[in-house]
């Protein structure tokens, strides 16, 4: 199963989410009517069990109660990653932190990131959890955070931490982290019940339980009582939920994990790194528990088993399975750990199991089969994603470059620097305007980055972009606006938009937007290519273009020979930028698969002469941002 596959089956699994939520809101109403009925008639309140007034009255009160309860926690979670990671109890990572267990997992994010095309998300650390576990949460990438306990860094190798951050960026590649997040919401309405039940019996600590002697009638006494039997039936009654919570958990994740597990080998090409990290679970006194009070409600989102209760419904496959789908060989044998030495060297034991030329510059493809030109002219497969291109891509940015994109101020001018003109009289212009809004600083760190960035690959212009997302995202509110105002007038101050600027608005847009206004995730209007070939051929036309006349014919026959489209090259006036942004937001609106084959045919329009352009990388990368979906880097650049 590819990425674009993946996506489309989490899409139809929030289907029967739905219908799980329905039936779990169905048995706890009946449970509550139940009750009710057998209590009214113990009184003598009733003739029988049946009662429609009482039903109905039940189904509204109890219904309309776990109806709001998933509308809220729903709009909390609109927040992003960030609302599930502080109720975690983590804290988010200094990236200039002087740790080396933190500043290895920030490098080993980065890497990941860079490897998968998709902004670096934030990174979180459960400073308080000493199990090895970690999370991947967000509505999507843009407001995506990875989280990790204490015991993952401290317990693990590189090459383990690595294969635990490969499997949670498979969860946001392959759309099961927005699957969670809805899964989250819905569940928090079902355990509403039970939540409320464990808070009243708590309060019977405060409640005084021996009437005064005011009180002859033991007023006091019986109100304790009452809220304590109340407290006992809601725990019974939200029991049923708690149950079909974990029966929806279960349903919807384990199978996900198995794929989560593959796909973080394929991006290693390491199977030991996943493998031994699971081992040194099973091999640990914490394991993978998990102490948060509100983890039950995540336990979907962990890498591992949280601890939690489970009615023998486990969100997880057994540690065993696991281990045995990627190391068929296994001998069984769990990894003990130790606290790490002062160096930061943990180790591991064995342990018995227990049971267009707008830009300048020509890319070409590297012998490394981390980039060959079929990875691009298929794209959607894990074989895409390498994280040793990752390491190379980030080991190659200067430190200087990588602080800036760790720092707030130094972000934004990097961001300005990059969009400054290079005629010298509208350069002026934009400086001084520049100077007007940020000040003298940051007029002489935009001029700073423009000169050292100028001559840069495009690839290598994406990687800092991706880089600087998350300081980015720790601007205020009016910062953002002052950011954004900024470089859209940046971008249109010469009157023309070229496509490395659309390339910078549309990652920001897609990246920051989300973020800070929360919008809502597009739903799905269009199901078939047939519905945008019109908008298709904008996109094919221009990437054809792009590799030369003499190319752009051959390039285009060739990439839809098998397609059982007829279509035919559009001419130039019909492909301006506005009008890719107009096909773009359109198919932005498609299903998985639709936006698959659009970026099938692209790779296979770019590929056709083995050579990318600085260009091509540029459209391609707009393209895989406007309709949410991750590209990585296809290529190594060449000066």
């Amino acid at each position: 199963m590819n990425f674009f596959e993946a996506q489309d089956d989490a899409r139809r699994r929030t289907r029967w989410l739905v219908v799980y939520y329905i039936l779990a809101v169905v048995g706890i109403i009946l449970s509550v009517y139940a009750i009710v009925a057998g209590v009214m008639a113990y009184l003598g309140m009733s003739d029988g069990l049946w009662m429609p007034e009482v039903l109905l009255m039940t189904a509204v009160g109890a219904g309309g109660m776990m109806g709001i309860g998933s509308l809220f926690k729903t709009m909390q979670l609109s927040g992003g990653g960030a609302v599930v990671a502080r109720d975690m109890g983590a804290r988010q990572v200094d990236p200039h932190t002087t740790d080396p267990e933190e500043k290895r997992y920030v490098n080993v994010v980065e890497e990941m990131a860079i490897a998968s095309g998709v902004p670096v998300p934030e990174i979180w650390i459960m400073d308080d959890e000493l199990g090895i576990n970690a999370f991947a949460a967000g509505s999507e990438p843009g407001n995506a955070v990875v989280a990790v306990t204490r015991g993952c860094i401290q317990r693990l190798s590189r090459d383990e931490l690595q294969g635990v951050v490969a499997h949670e960026f498979s969860h946001i590649l392959n759309g099961d982290m927005r699957l969670n997040m809805r899964l989250m919401g819905l569940l928090f309405g079902i355990l509403m019940i039970s939540m409320i039940g464990r808070m009243l019996f708590h309060a019977m600590r405060f409640m005084p339980m021996r009437s005064s002697r005011n009180d002859r009638n033991g007023g006091a006494a019986g109100i304790a009582i009452a809220i304590f039997l109340a407290g006992i039936g809601l725990m019974i009654v939200g029991s049923v939920g708690v149950f079909f919570g974990r029966m929806i958990q279960a349903a919807i994740s384990r199978q996900r994990e198995y794929l989560a597990d593959a796909s973080a080998v394929q991006f290693t090409r390491n199977p030991d790194g996943i493998a031994n990290a699971l081992k040194k679970i099973g091999g640990m006194q914490y394991g993978s528990k998990m102490e948060s009070p509100k983890a039950a409600e995540a336990s979907h989102l962990f890498f591992a088993d949280g601890g939690m209760f489970s009615y023998g419904l486990a969100t997880h496959p057994p540690l065993d399975v696991r281990i045995r789908a990627i190391q068929k060989s296994w001998d069984g044998e769990f990894l003990e750990t130790d606290i790490p030495d002062m160096d930061g060297v943990s180790s591991g034991r064995p342990l018995a199991a227990a049971s267009s030329g707008l830009s300048q510059g020509t890319v070409f493809l590297s012998s490394s089969p981390s980039v060959d030109g079929g990875q691009i002219r298929e794209m959607g497969g894990d074989s895409r994603v390498d994280v040793k291109l990752g390491q190379s891509m980030l080991q190659s940015i200067k430190p200087e470059w990588l602080d800036a994109c760790h720092d707030r101020s130094q972000a934004q001018a990097l961001m300005f620097g990059m969009l400054l003109s290079d005629e010298p009289d509208m350069r002026k212009r934009q400086t001084e305007s520049i100077r007007q809004q940020l000040g003298d600083a940051a007029v002489e760190n935009s001029k700073r980055w423009r000169v050292e960035t100028h001559a840069e690959s495009s690839q290598m212009k994406i990687a800092l972009i991706d880089l600087a997302i998350p300081s980015l995202r720790r601007l205020s509110p009016p910062e953002y606006d002052r950011f954004i105002q900024m470089t859209q007038w940046l971008i249109s101050s010469d009157g023309q938009v070229e496509l490395f600027e659309m390339m910078i608005q549309k990652v920001l847009q897609r990246h920051l937007d989300v973020h800070f206004k929360r919008q809502a995730f597009p739903g799905i209007r269009y199901r078939k290519m047939e519905d945008l070939l019109e908008d298709a051929n904008v996109l094919w036309t221009t990437l054809a273009a792009m590799g030369g006349e003499n190319q752009m014919a051959d390039a285009y026959q060739t990439a839809l020979a098998d397609s059982a489209w007829s279509l035919q090259m559009l001419p130039p006036q019909d492909c301006g930028l506005q009008r890719i942004d107009q096909s773009l937001d359109r198919f932005n609106l498609a299903t998985p698969l639709v936006k698959q084959q659009l970026l099938q045919v692209c790779g296979r329009i770019v590929m056709h002469d083995d050579v990318v352009e600085a260009g091509e990388a540029e459209l391609i990368r707009v393209v895989a941002d406007s309709i949410g979906c991750a590209v990585p880097p296809f290529v190594r650049m060449h000066q």
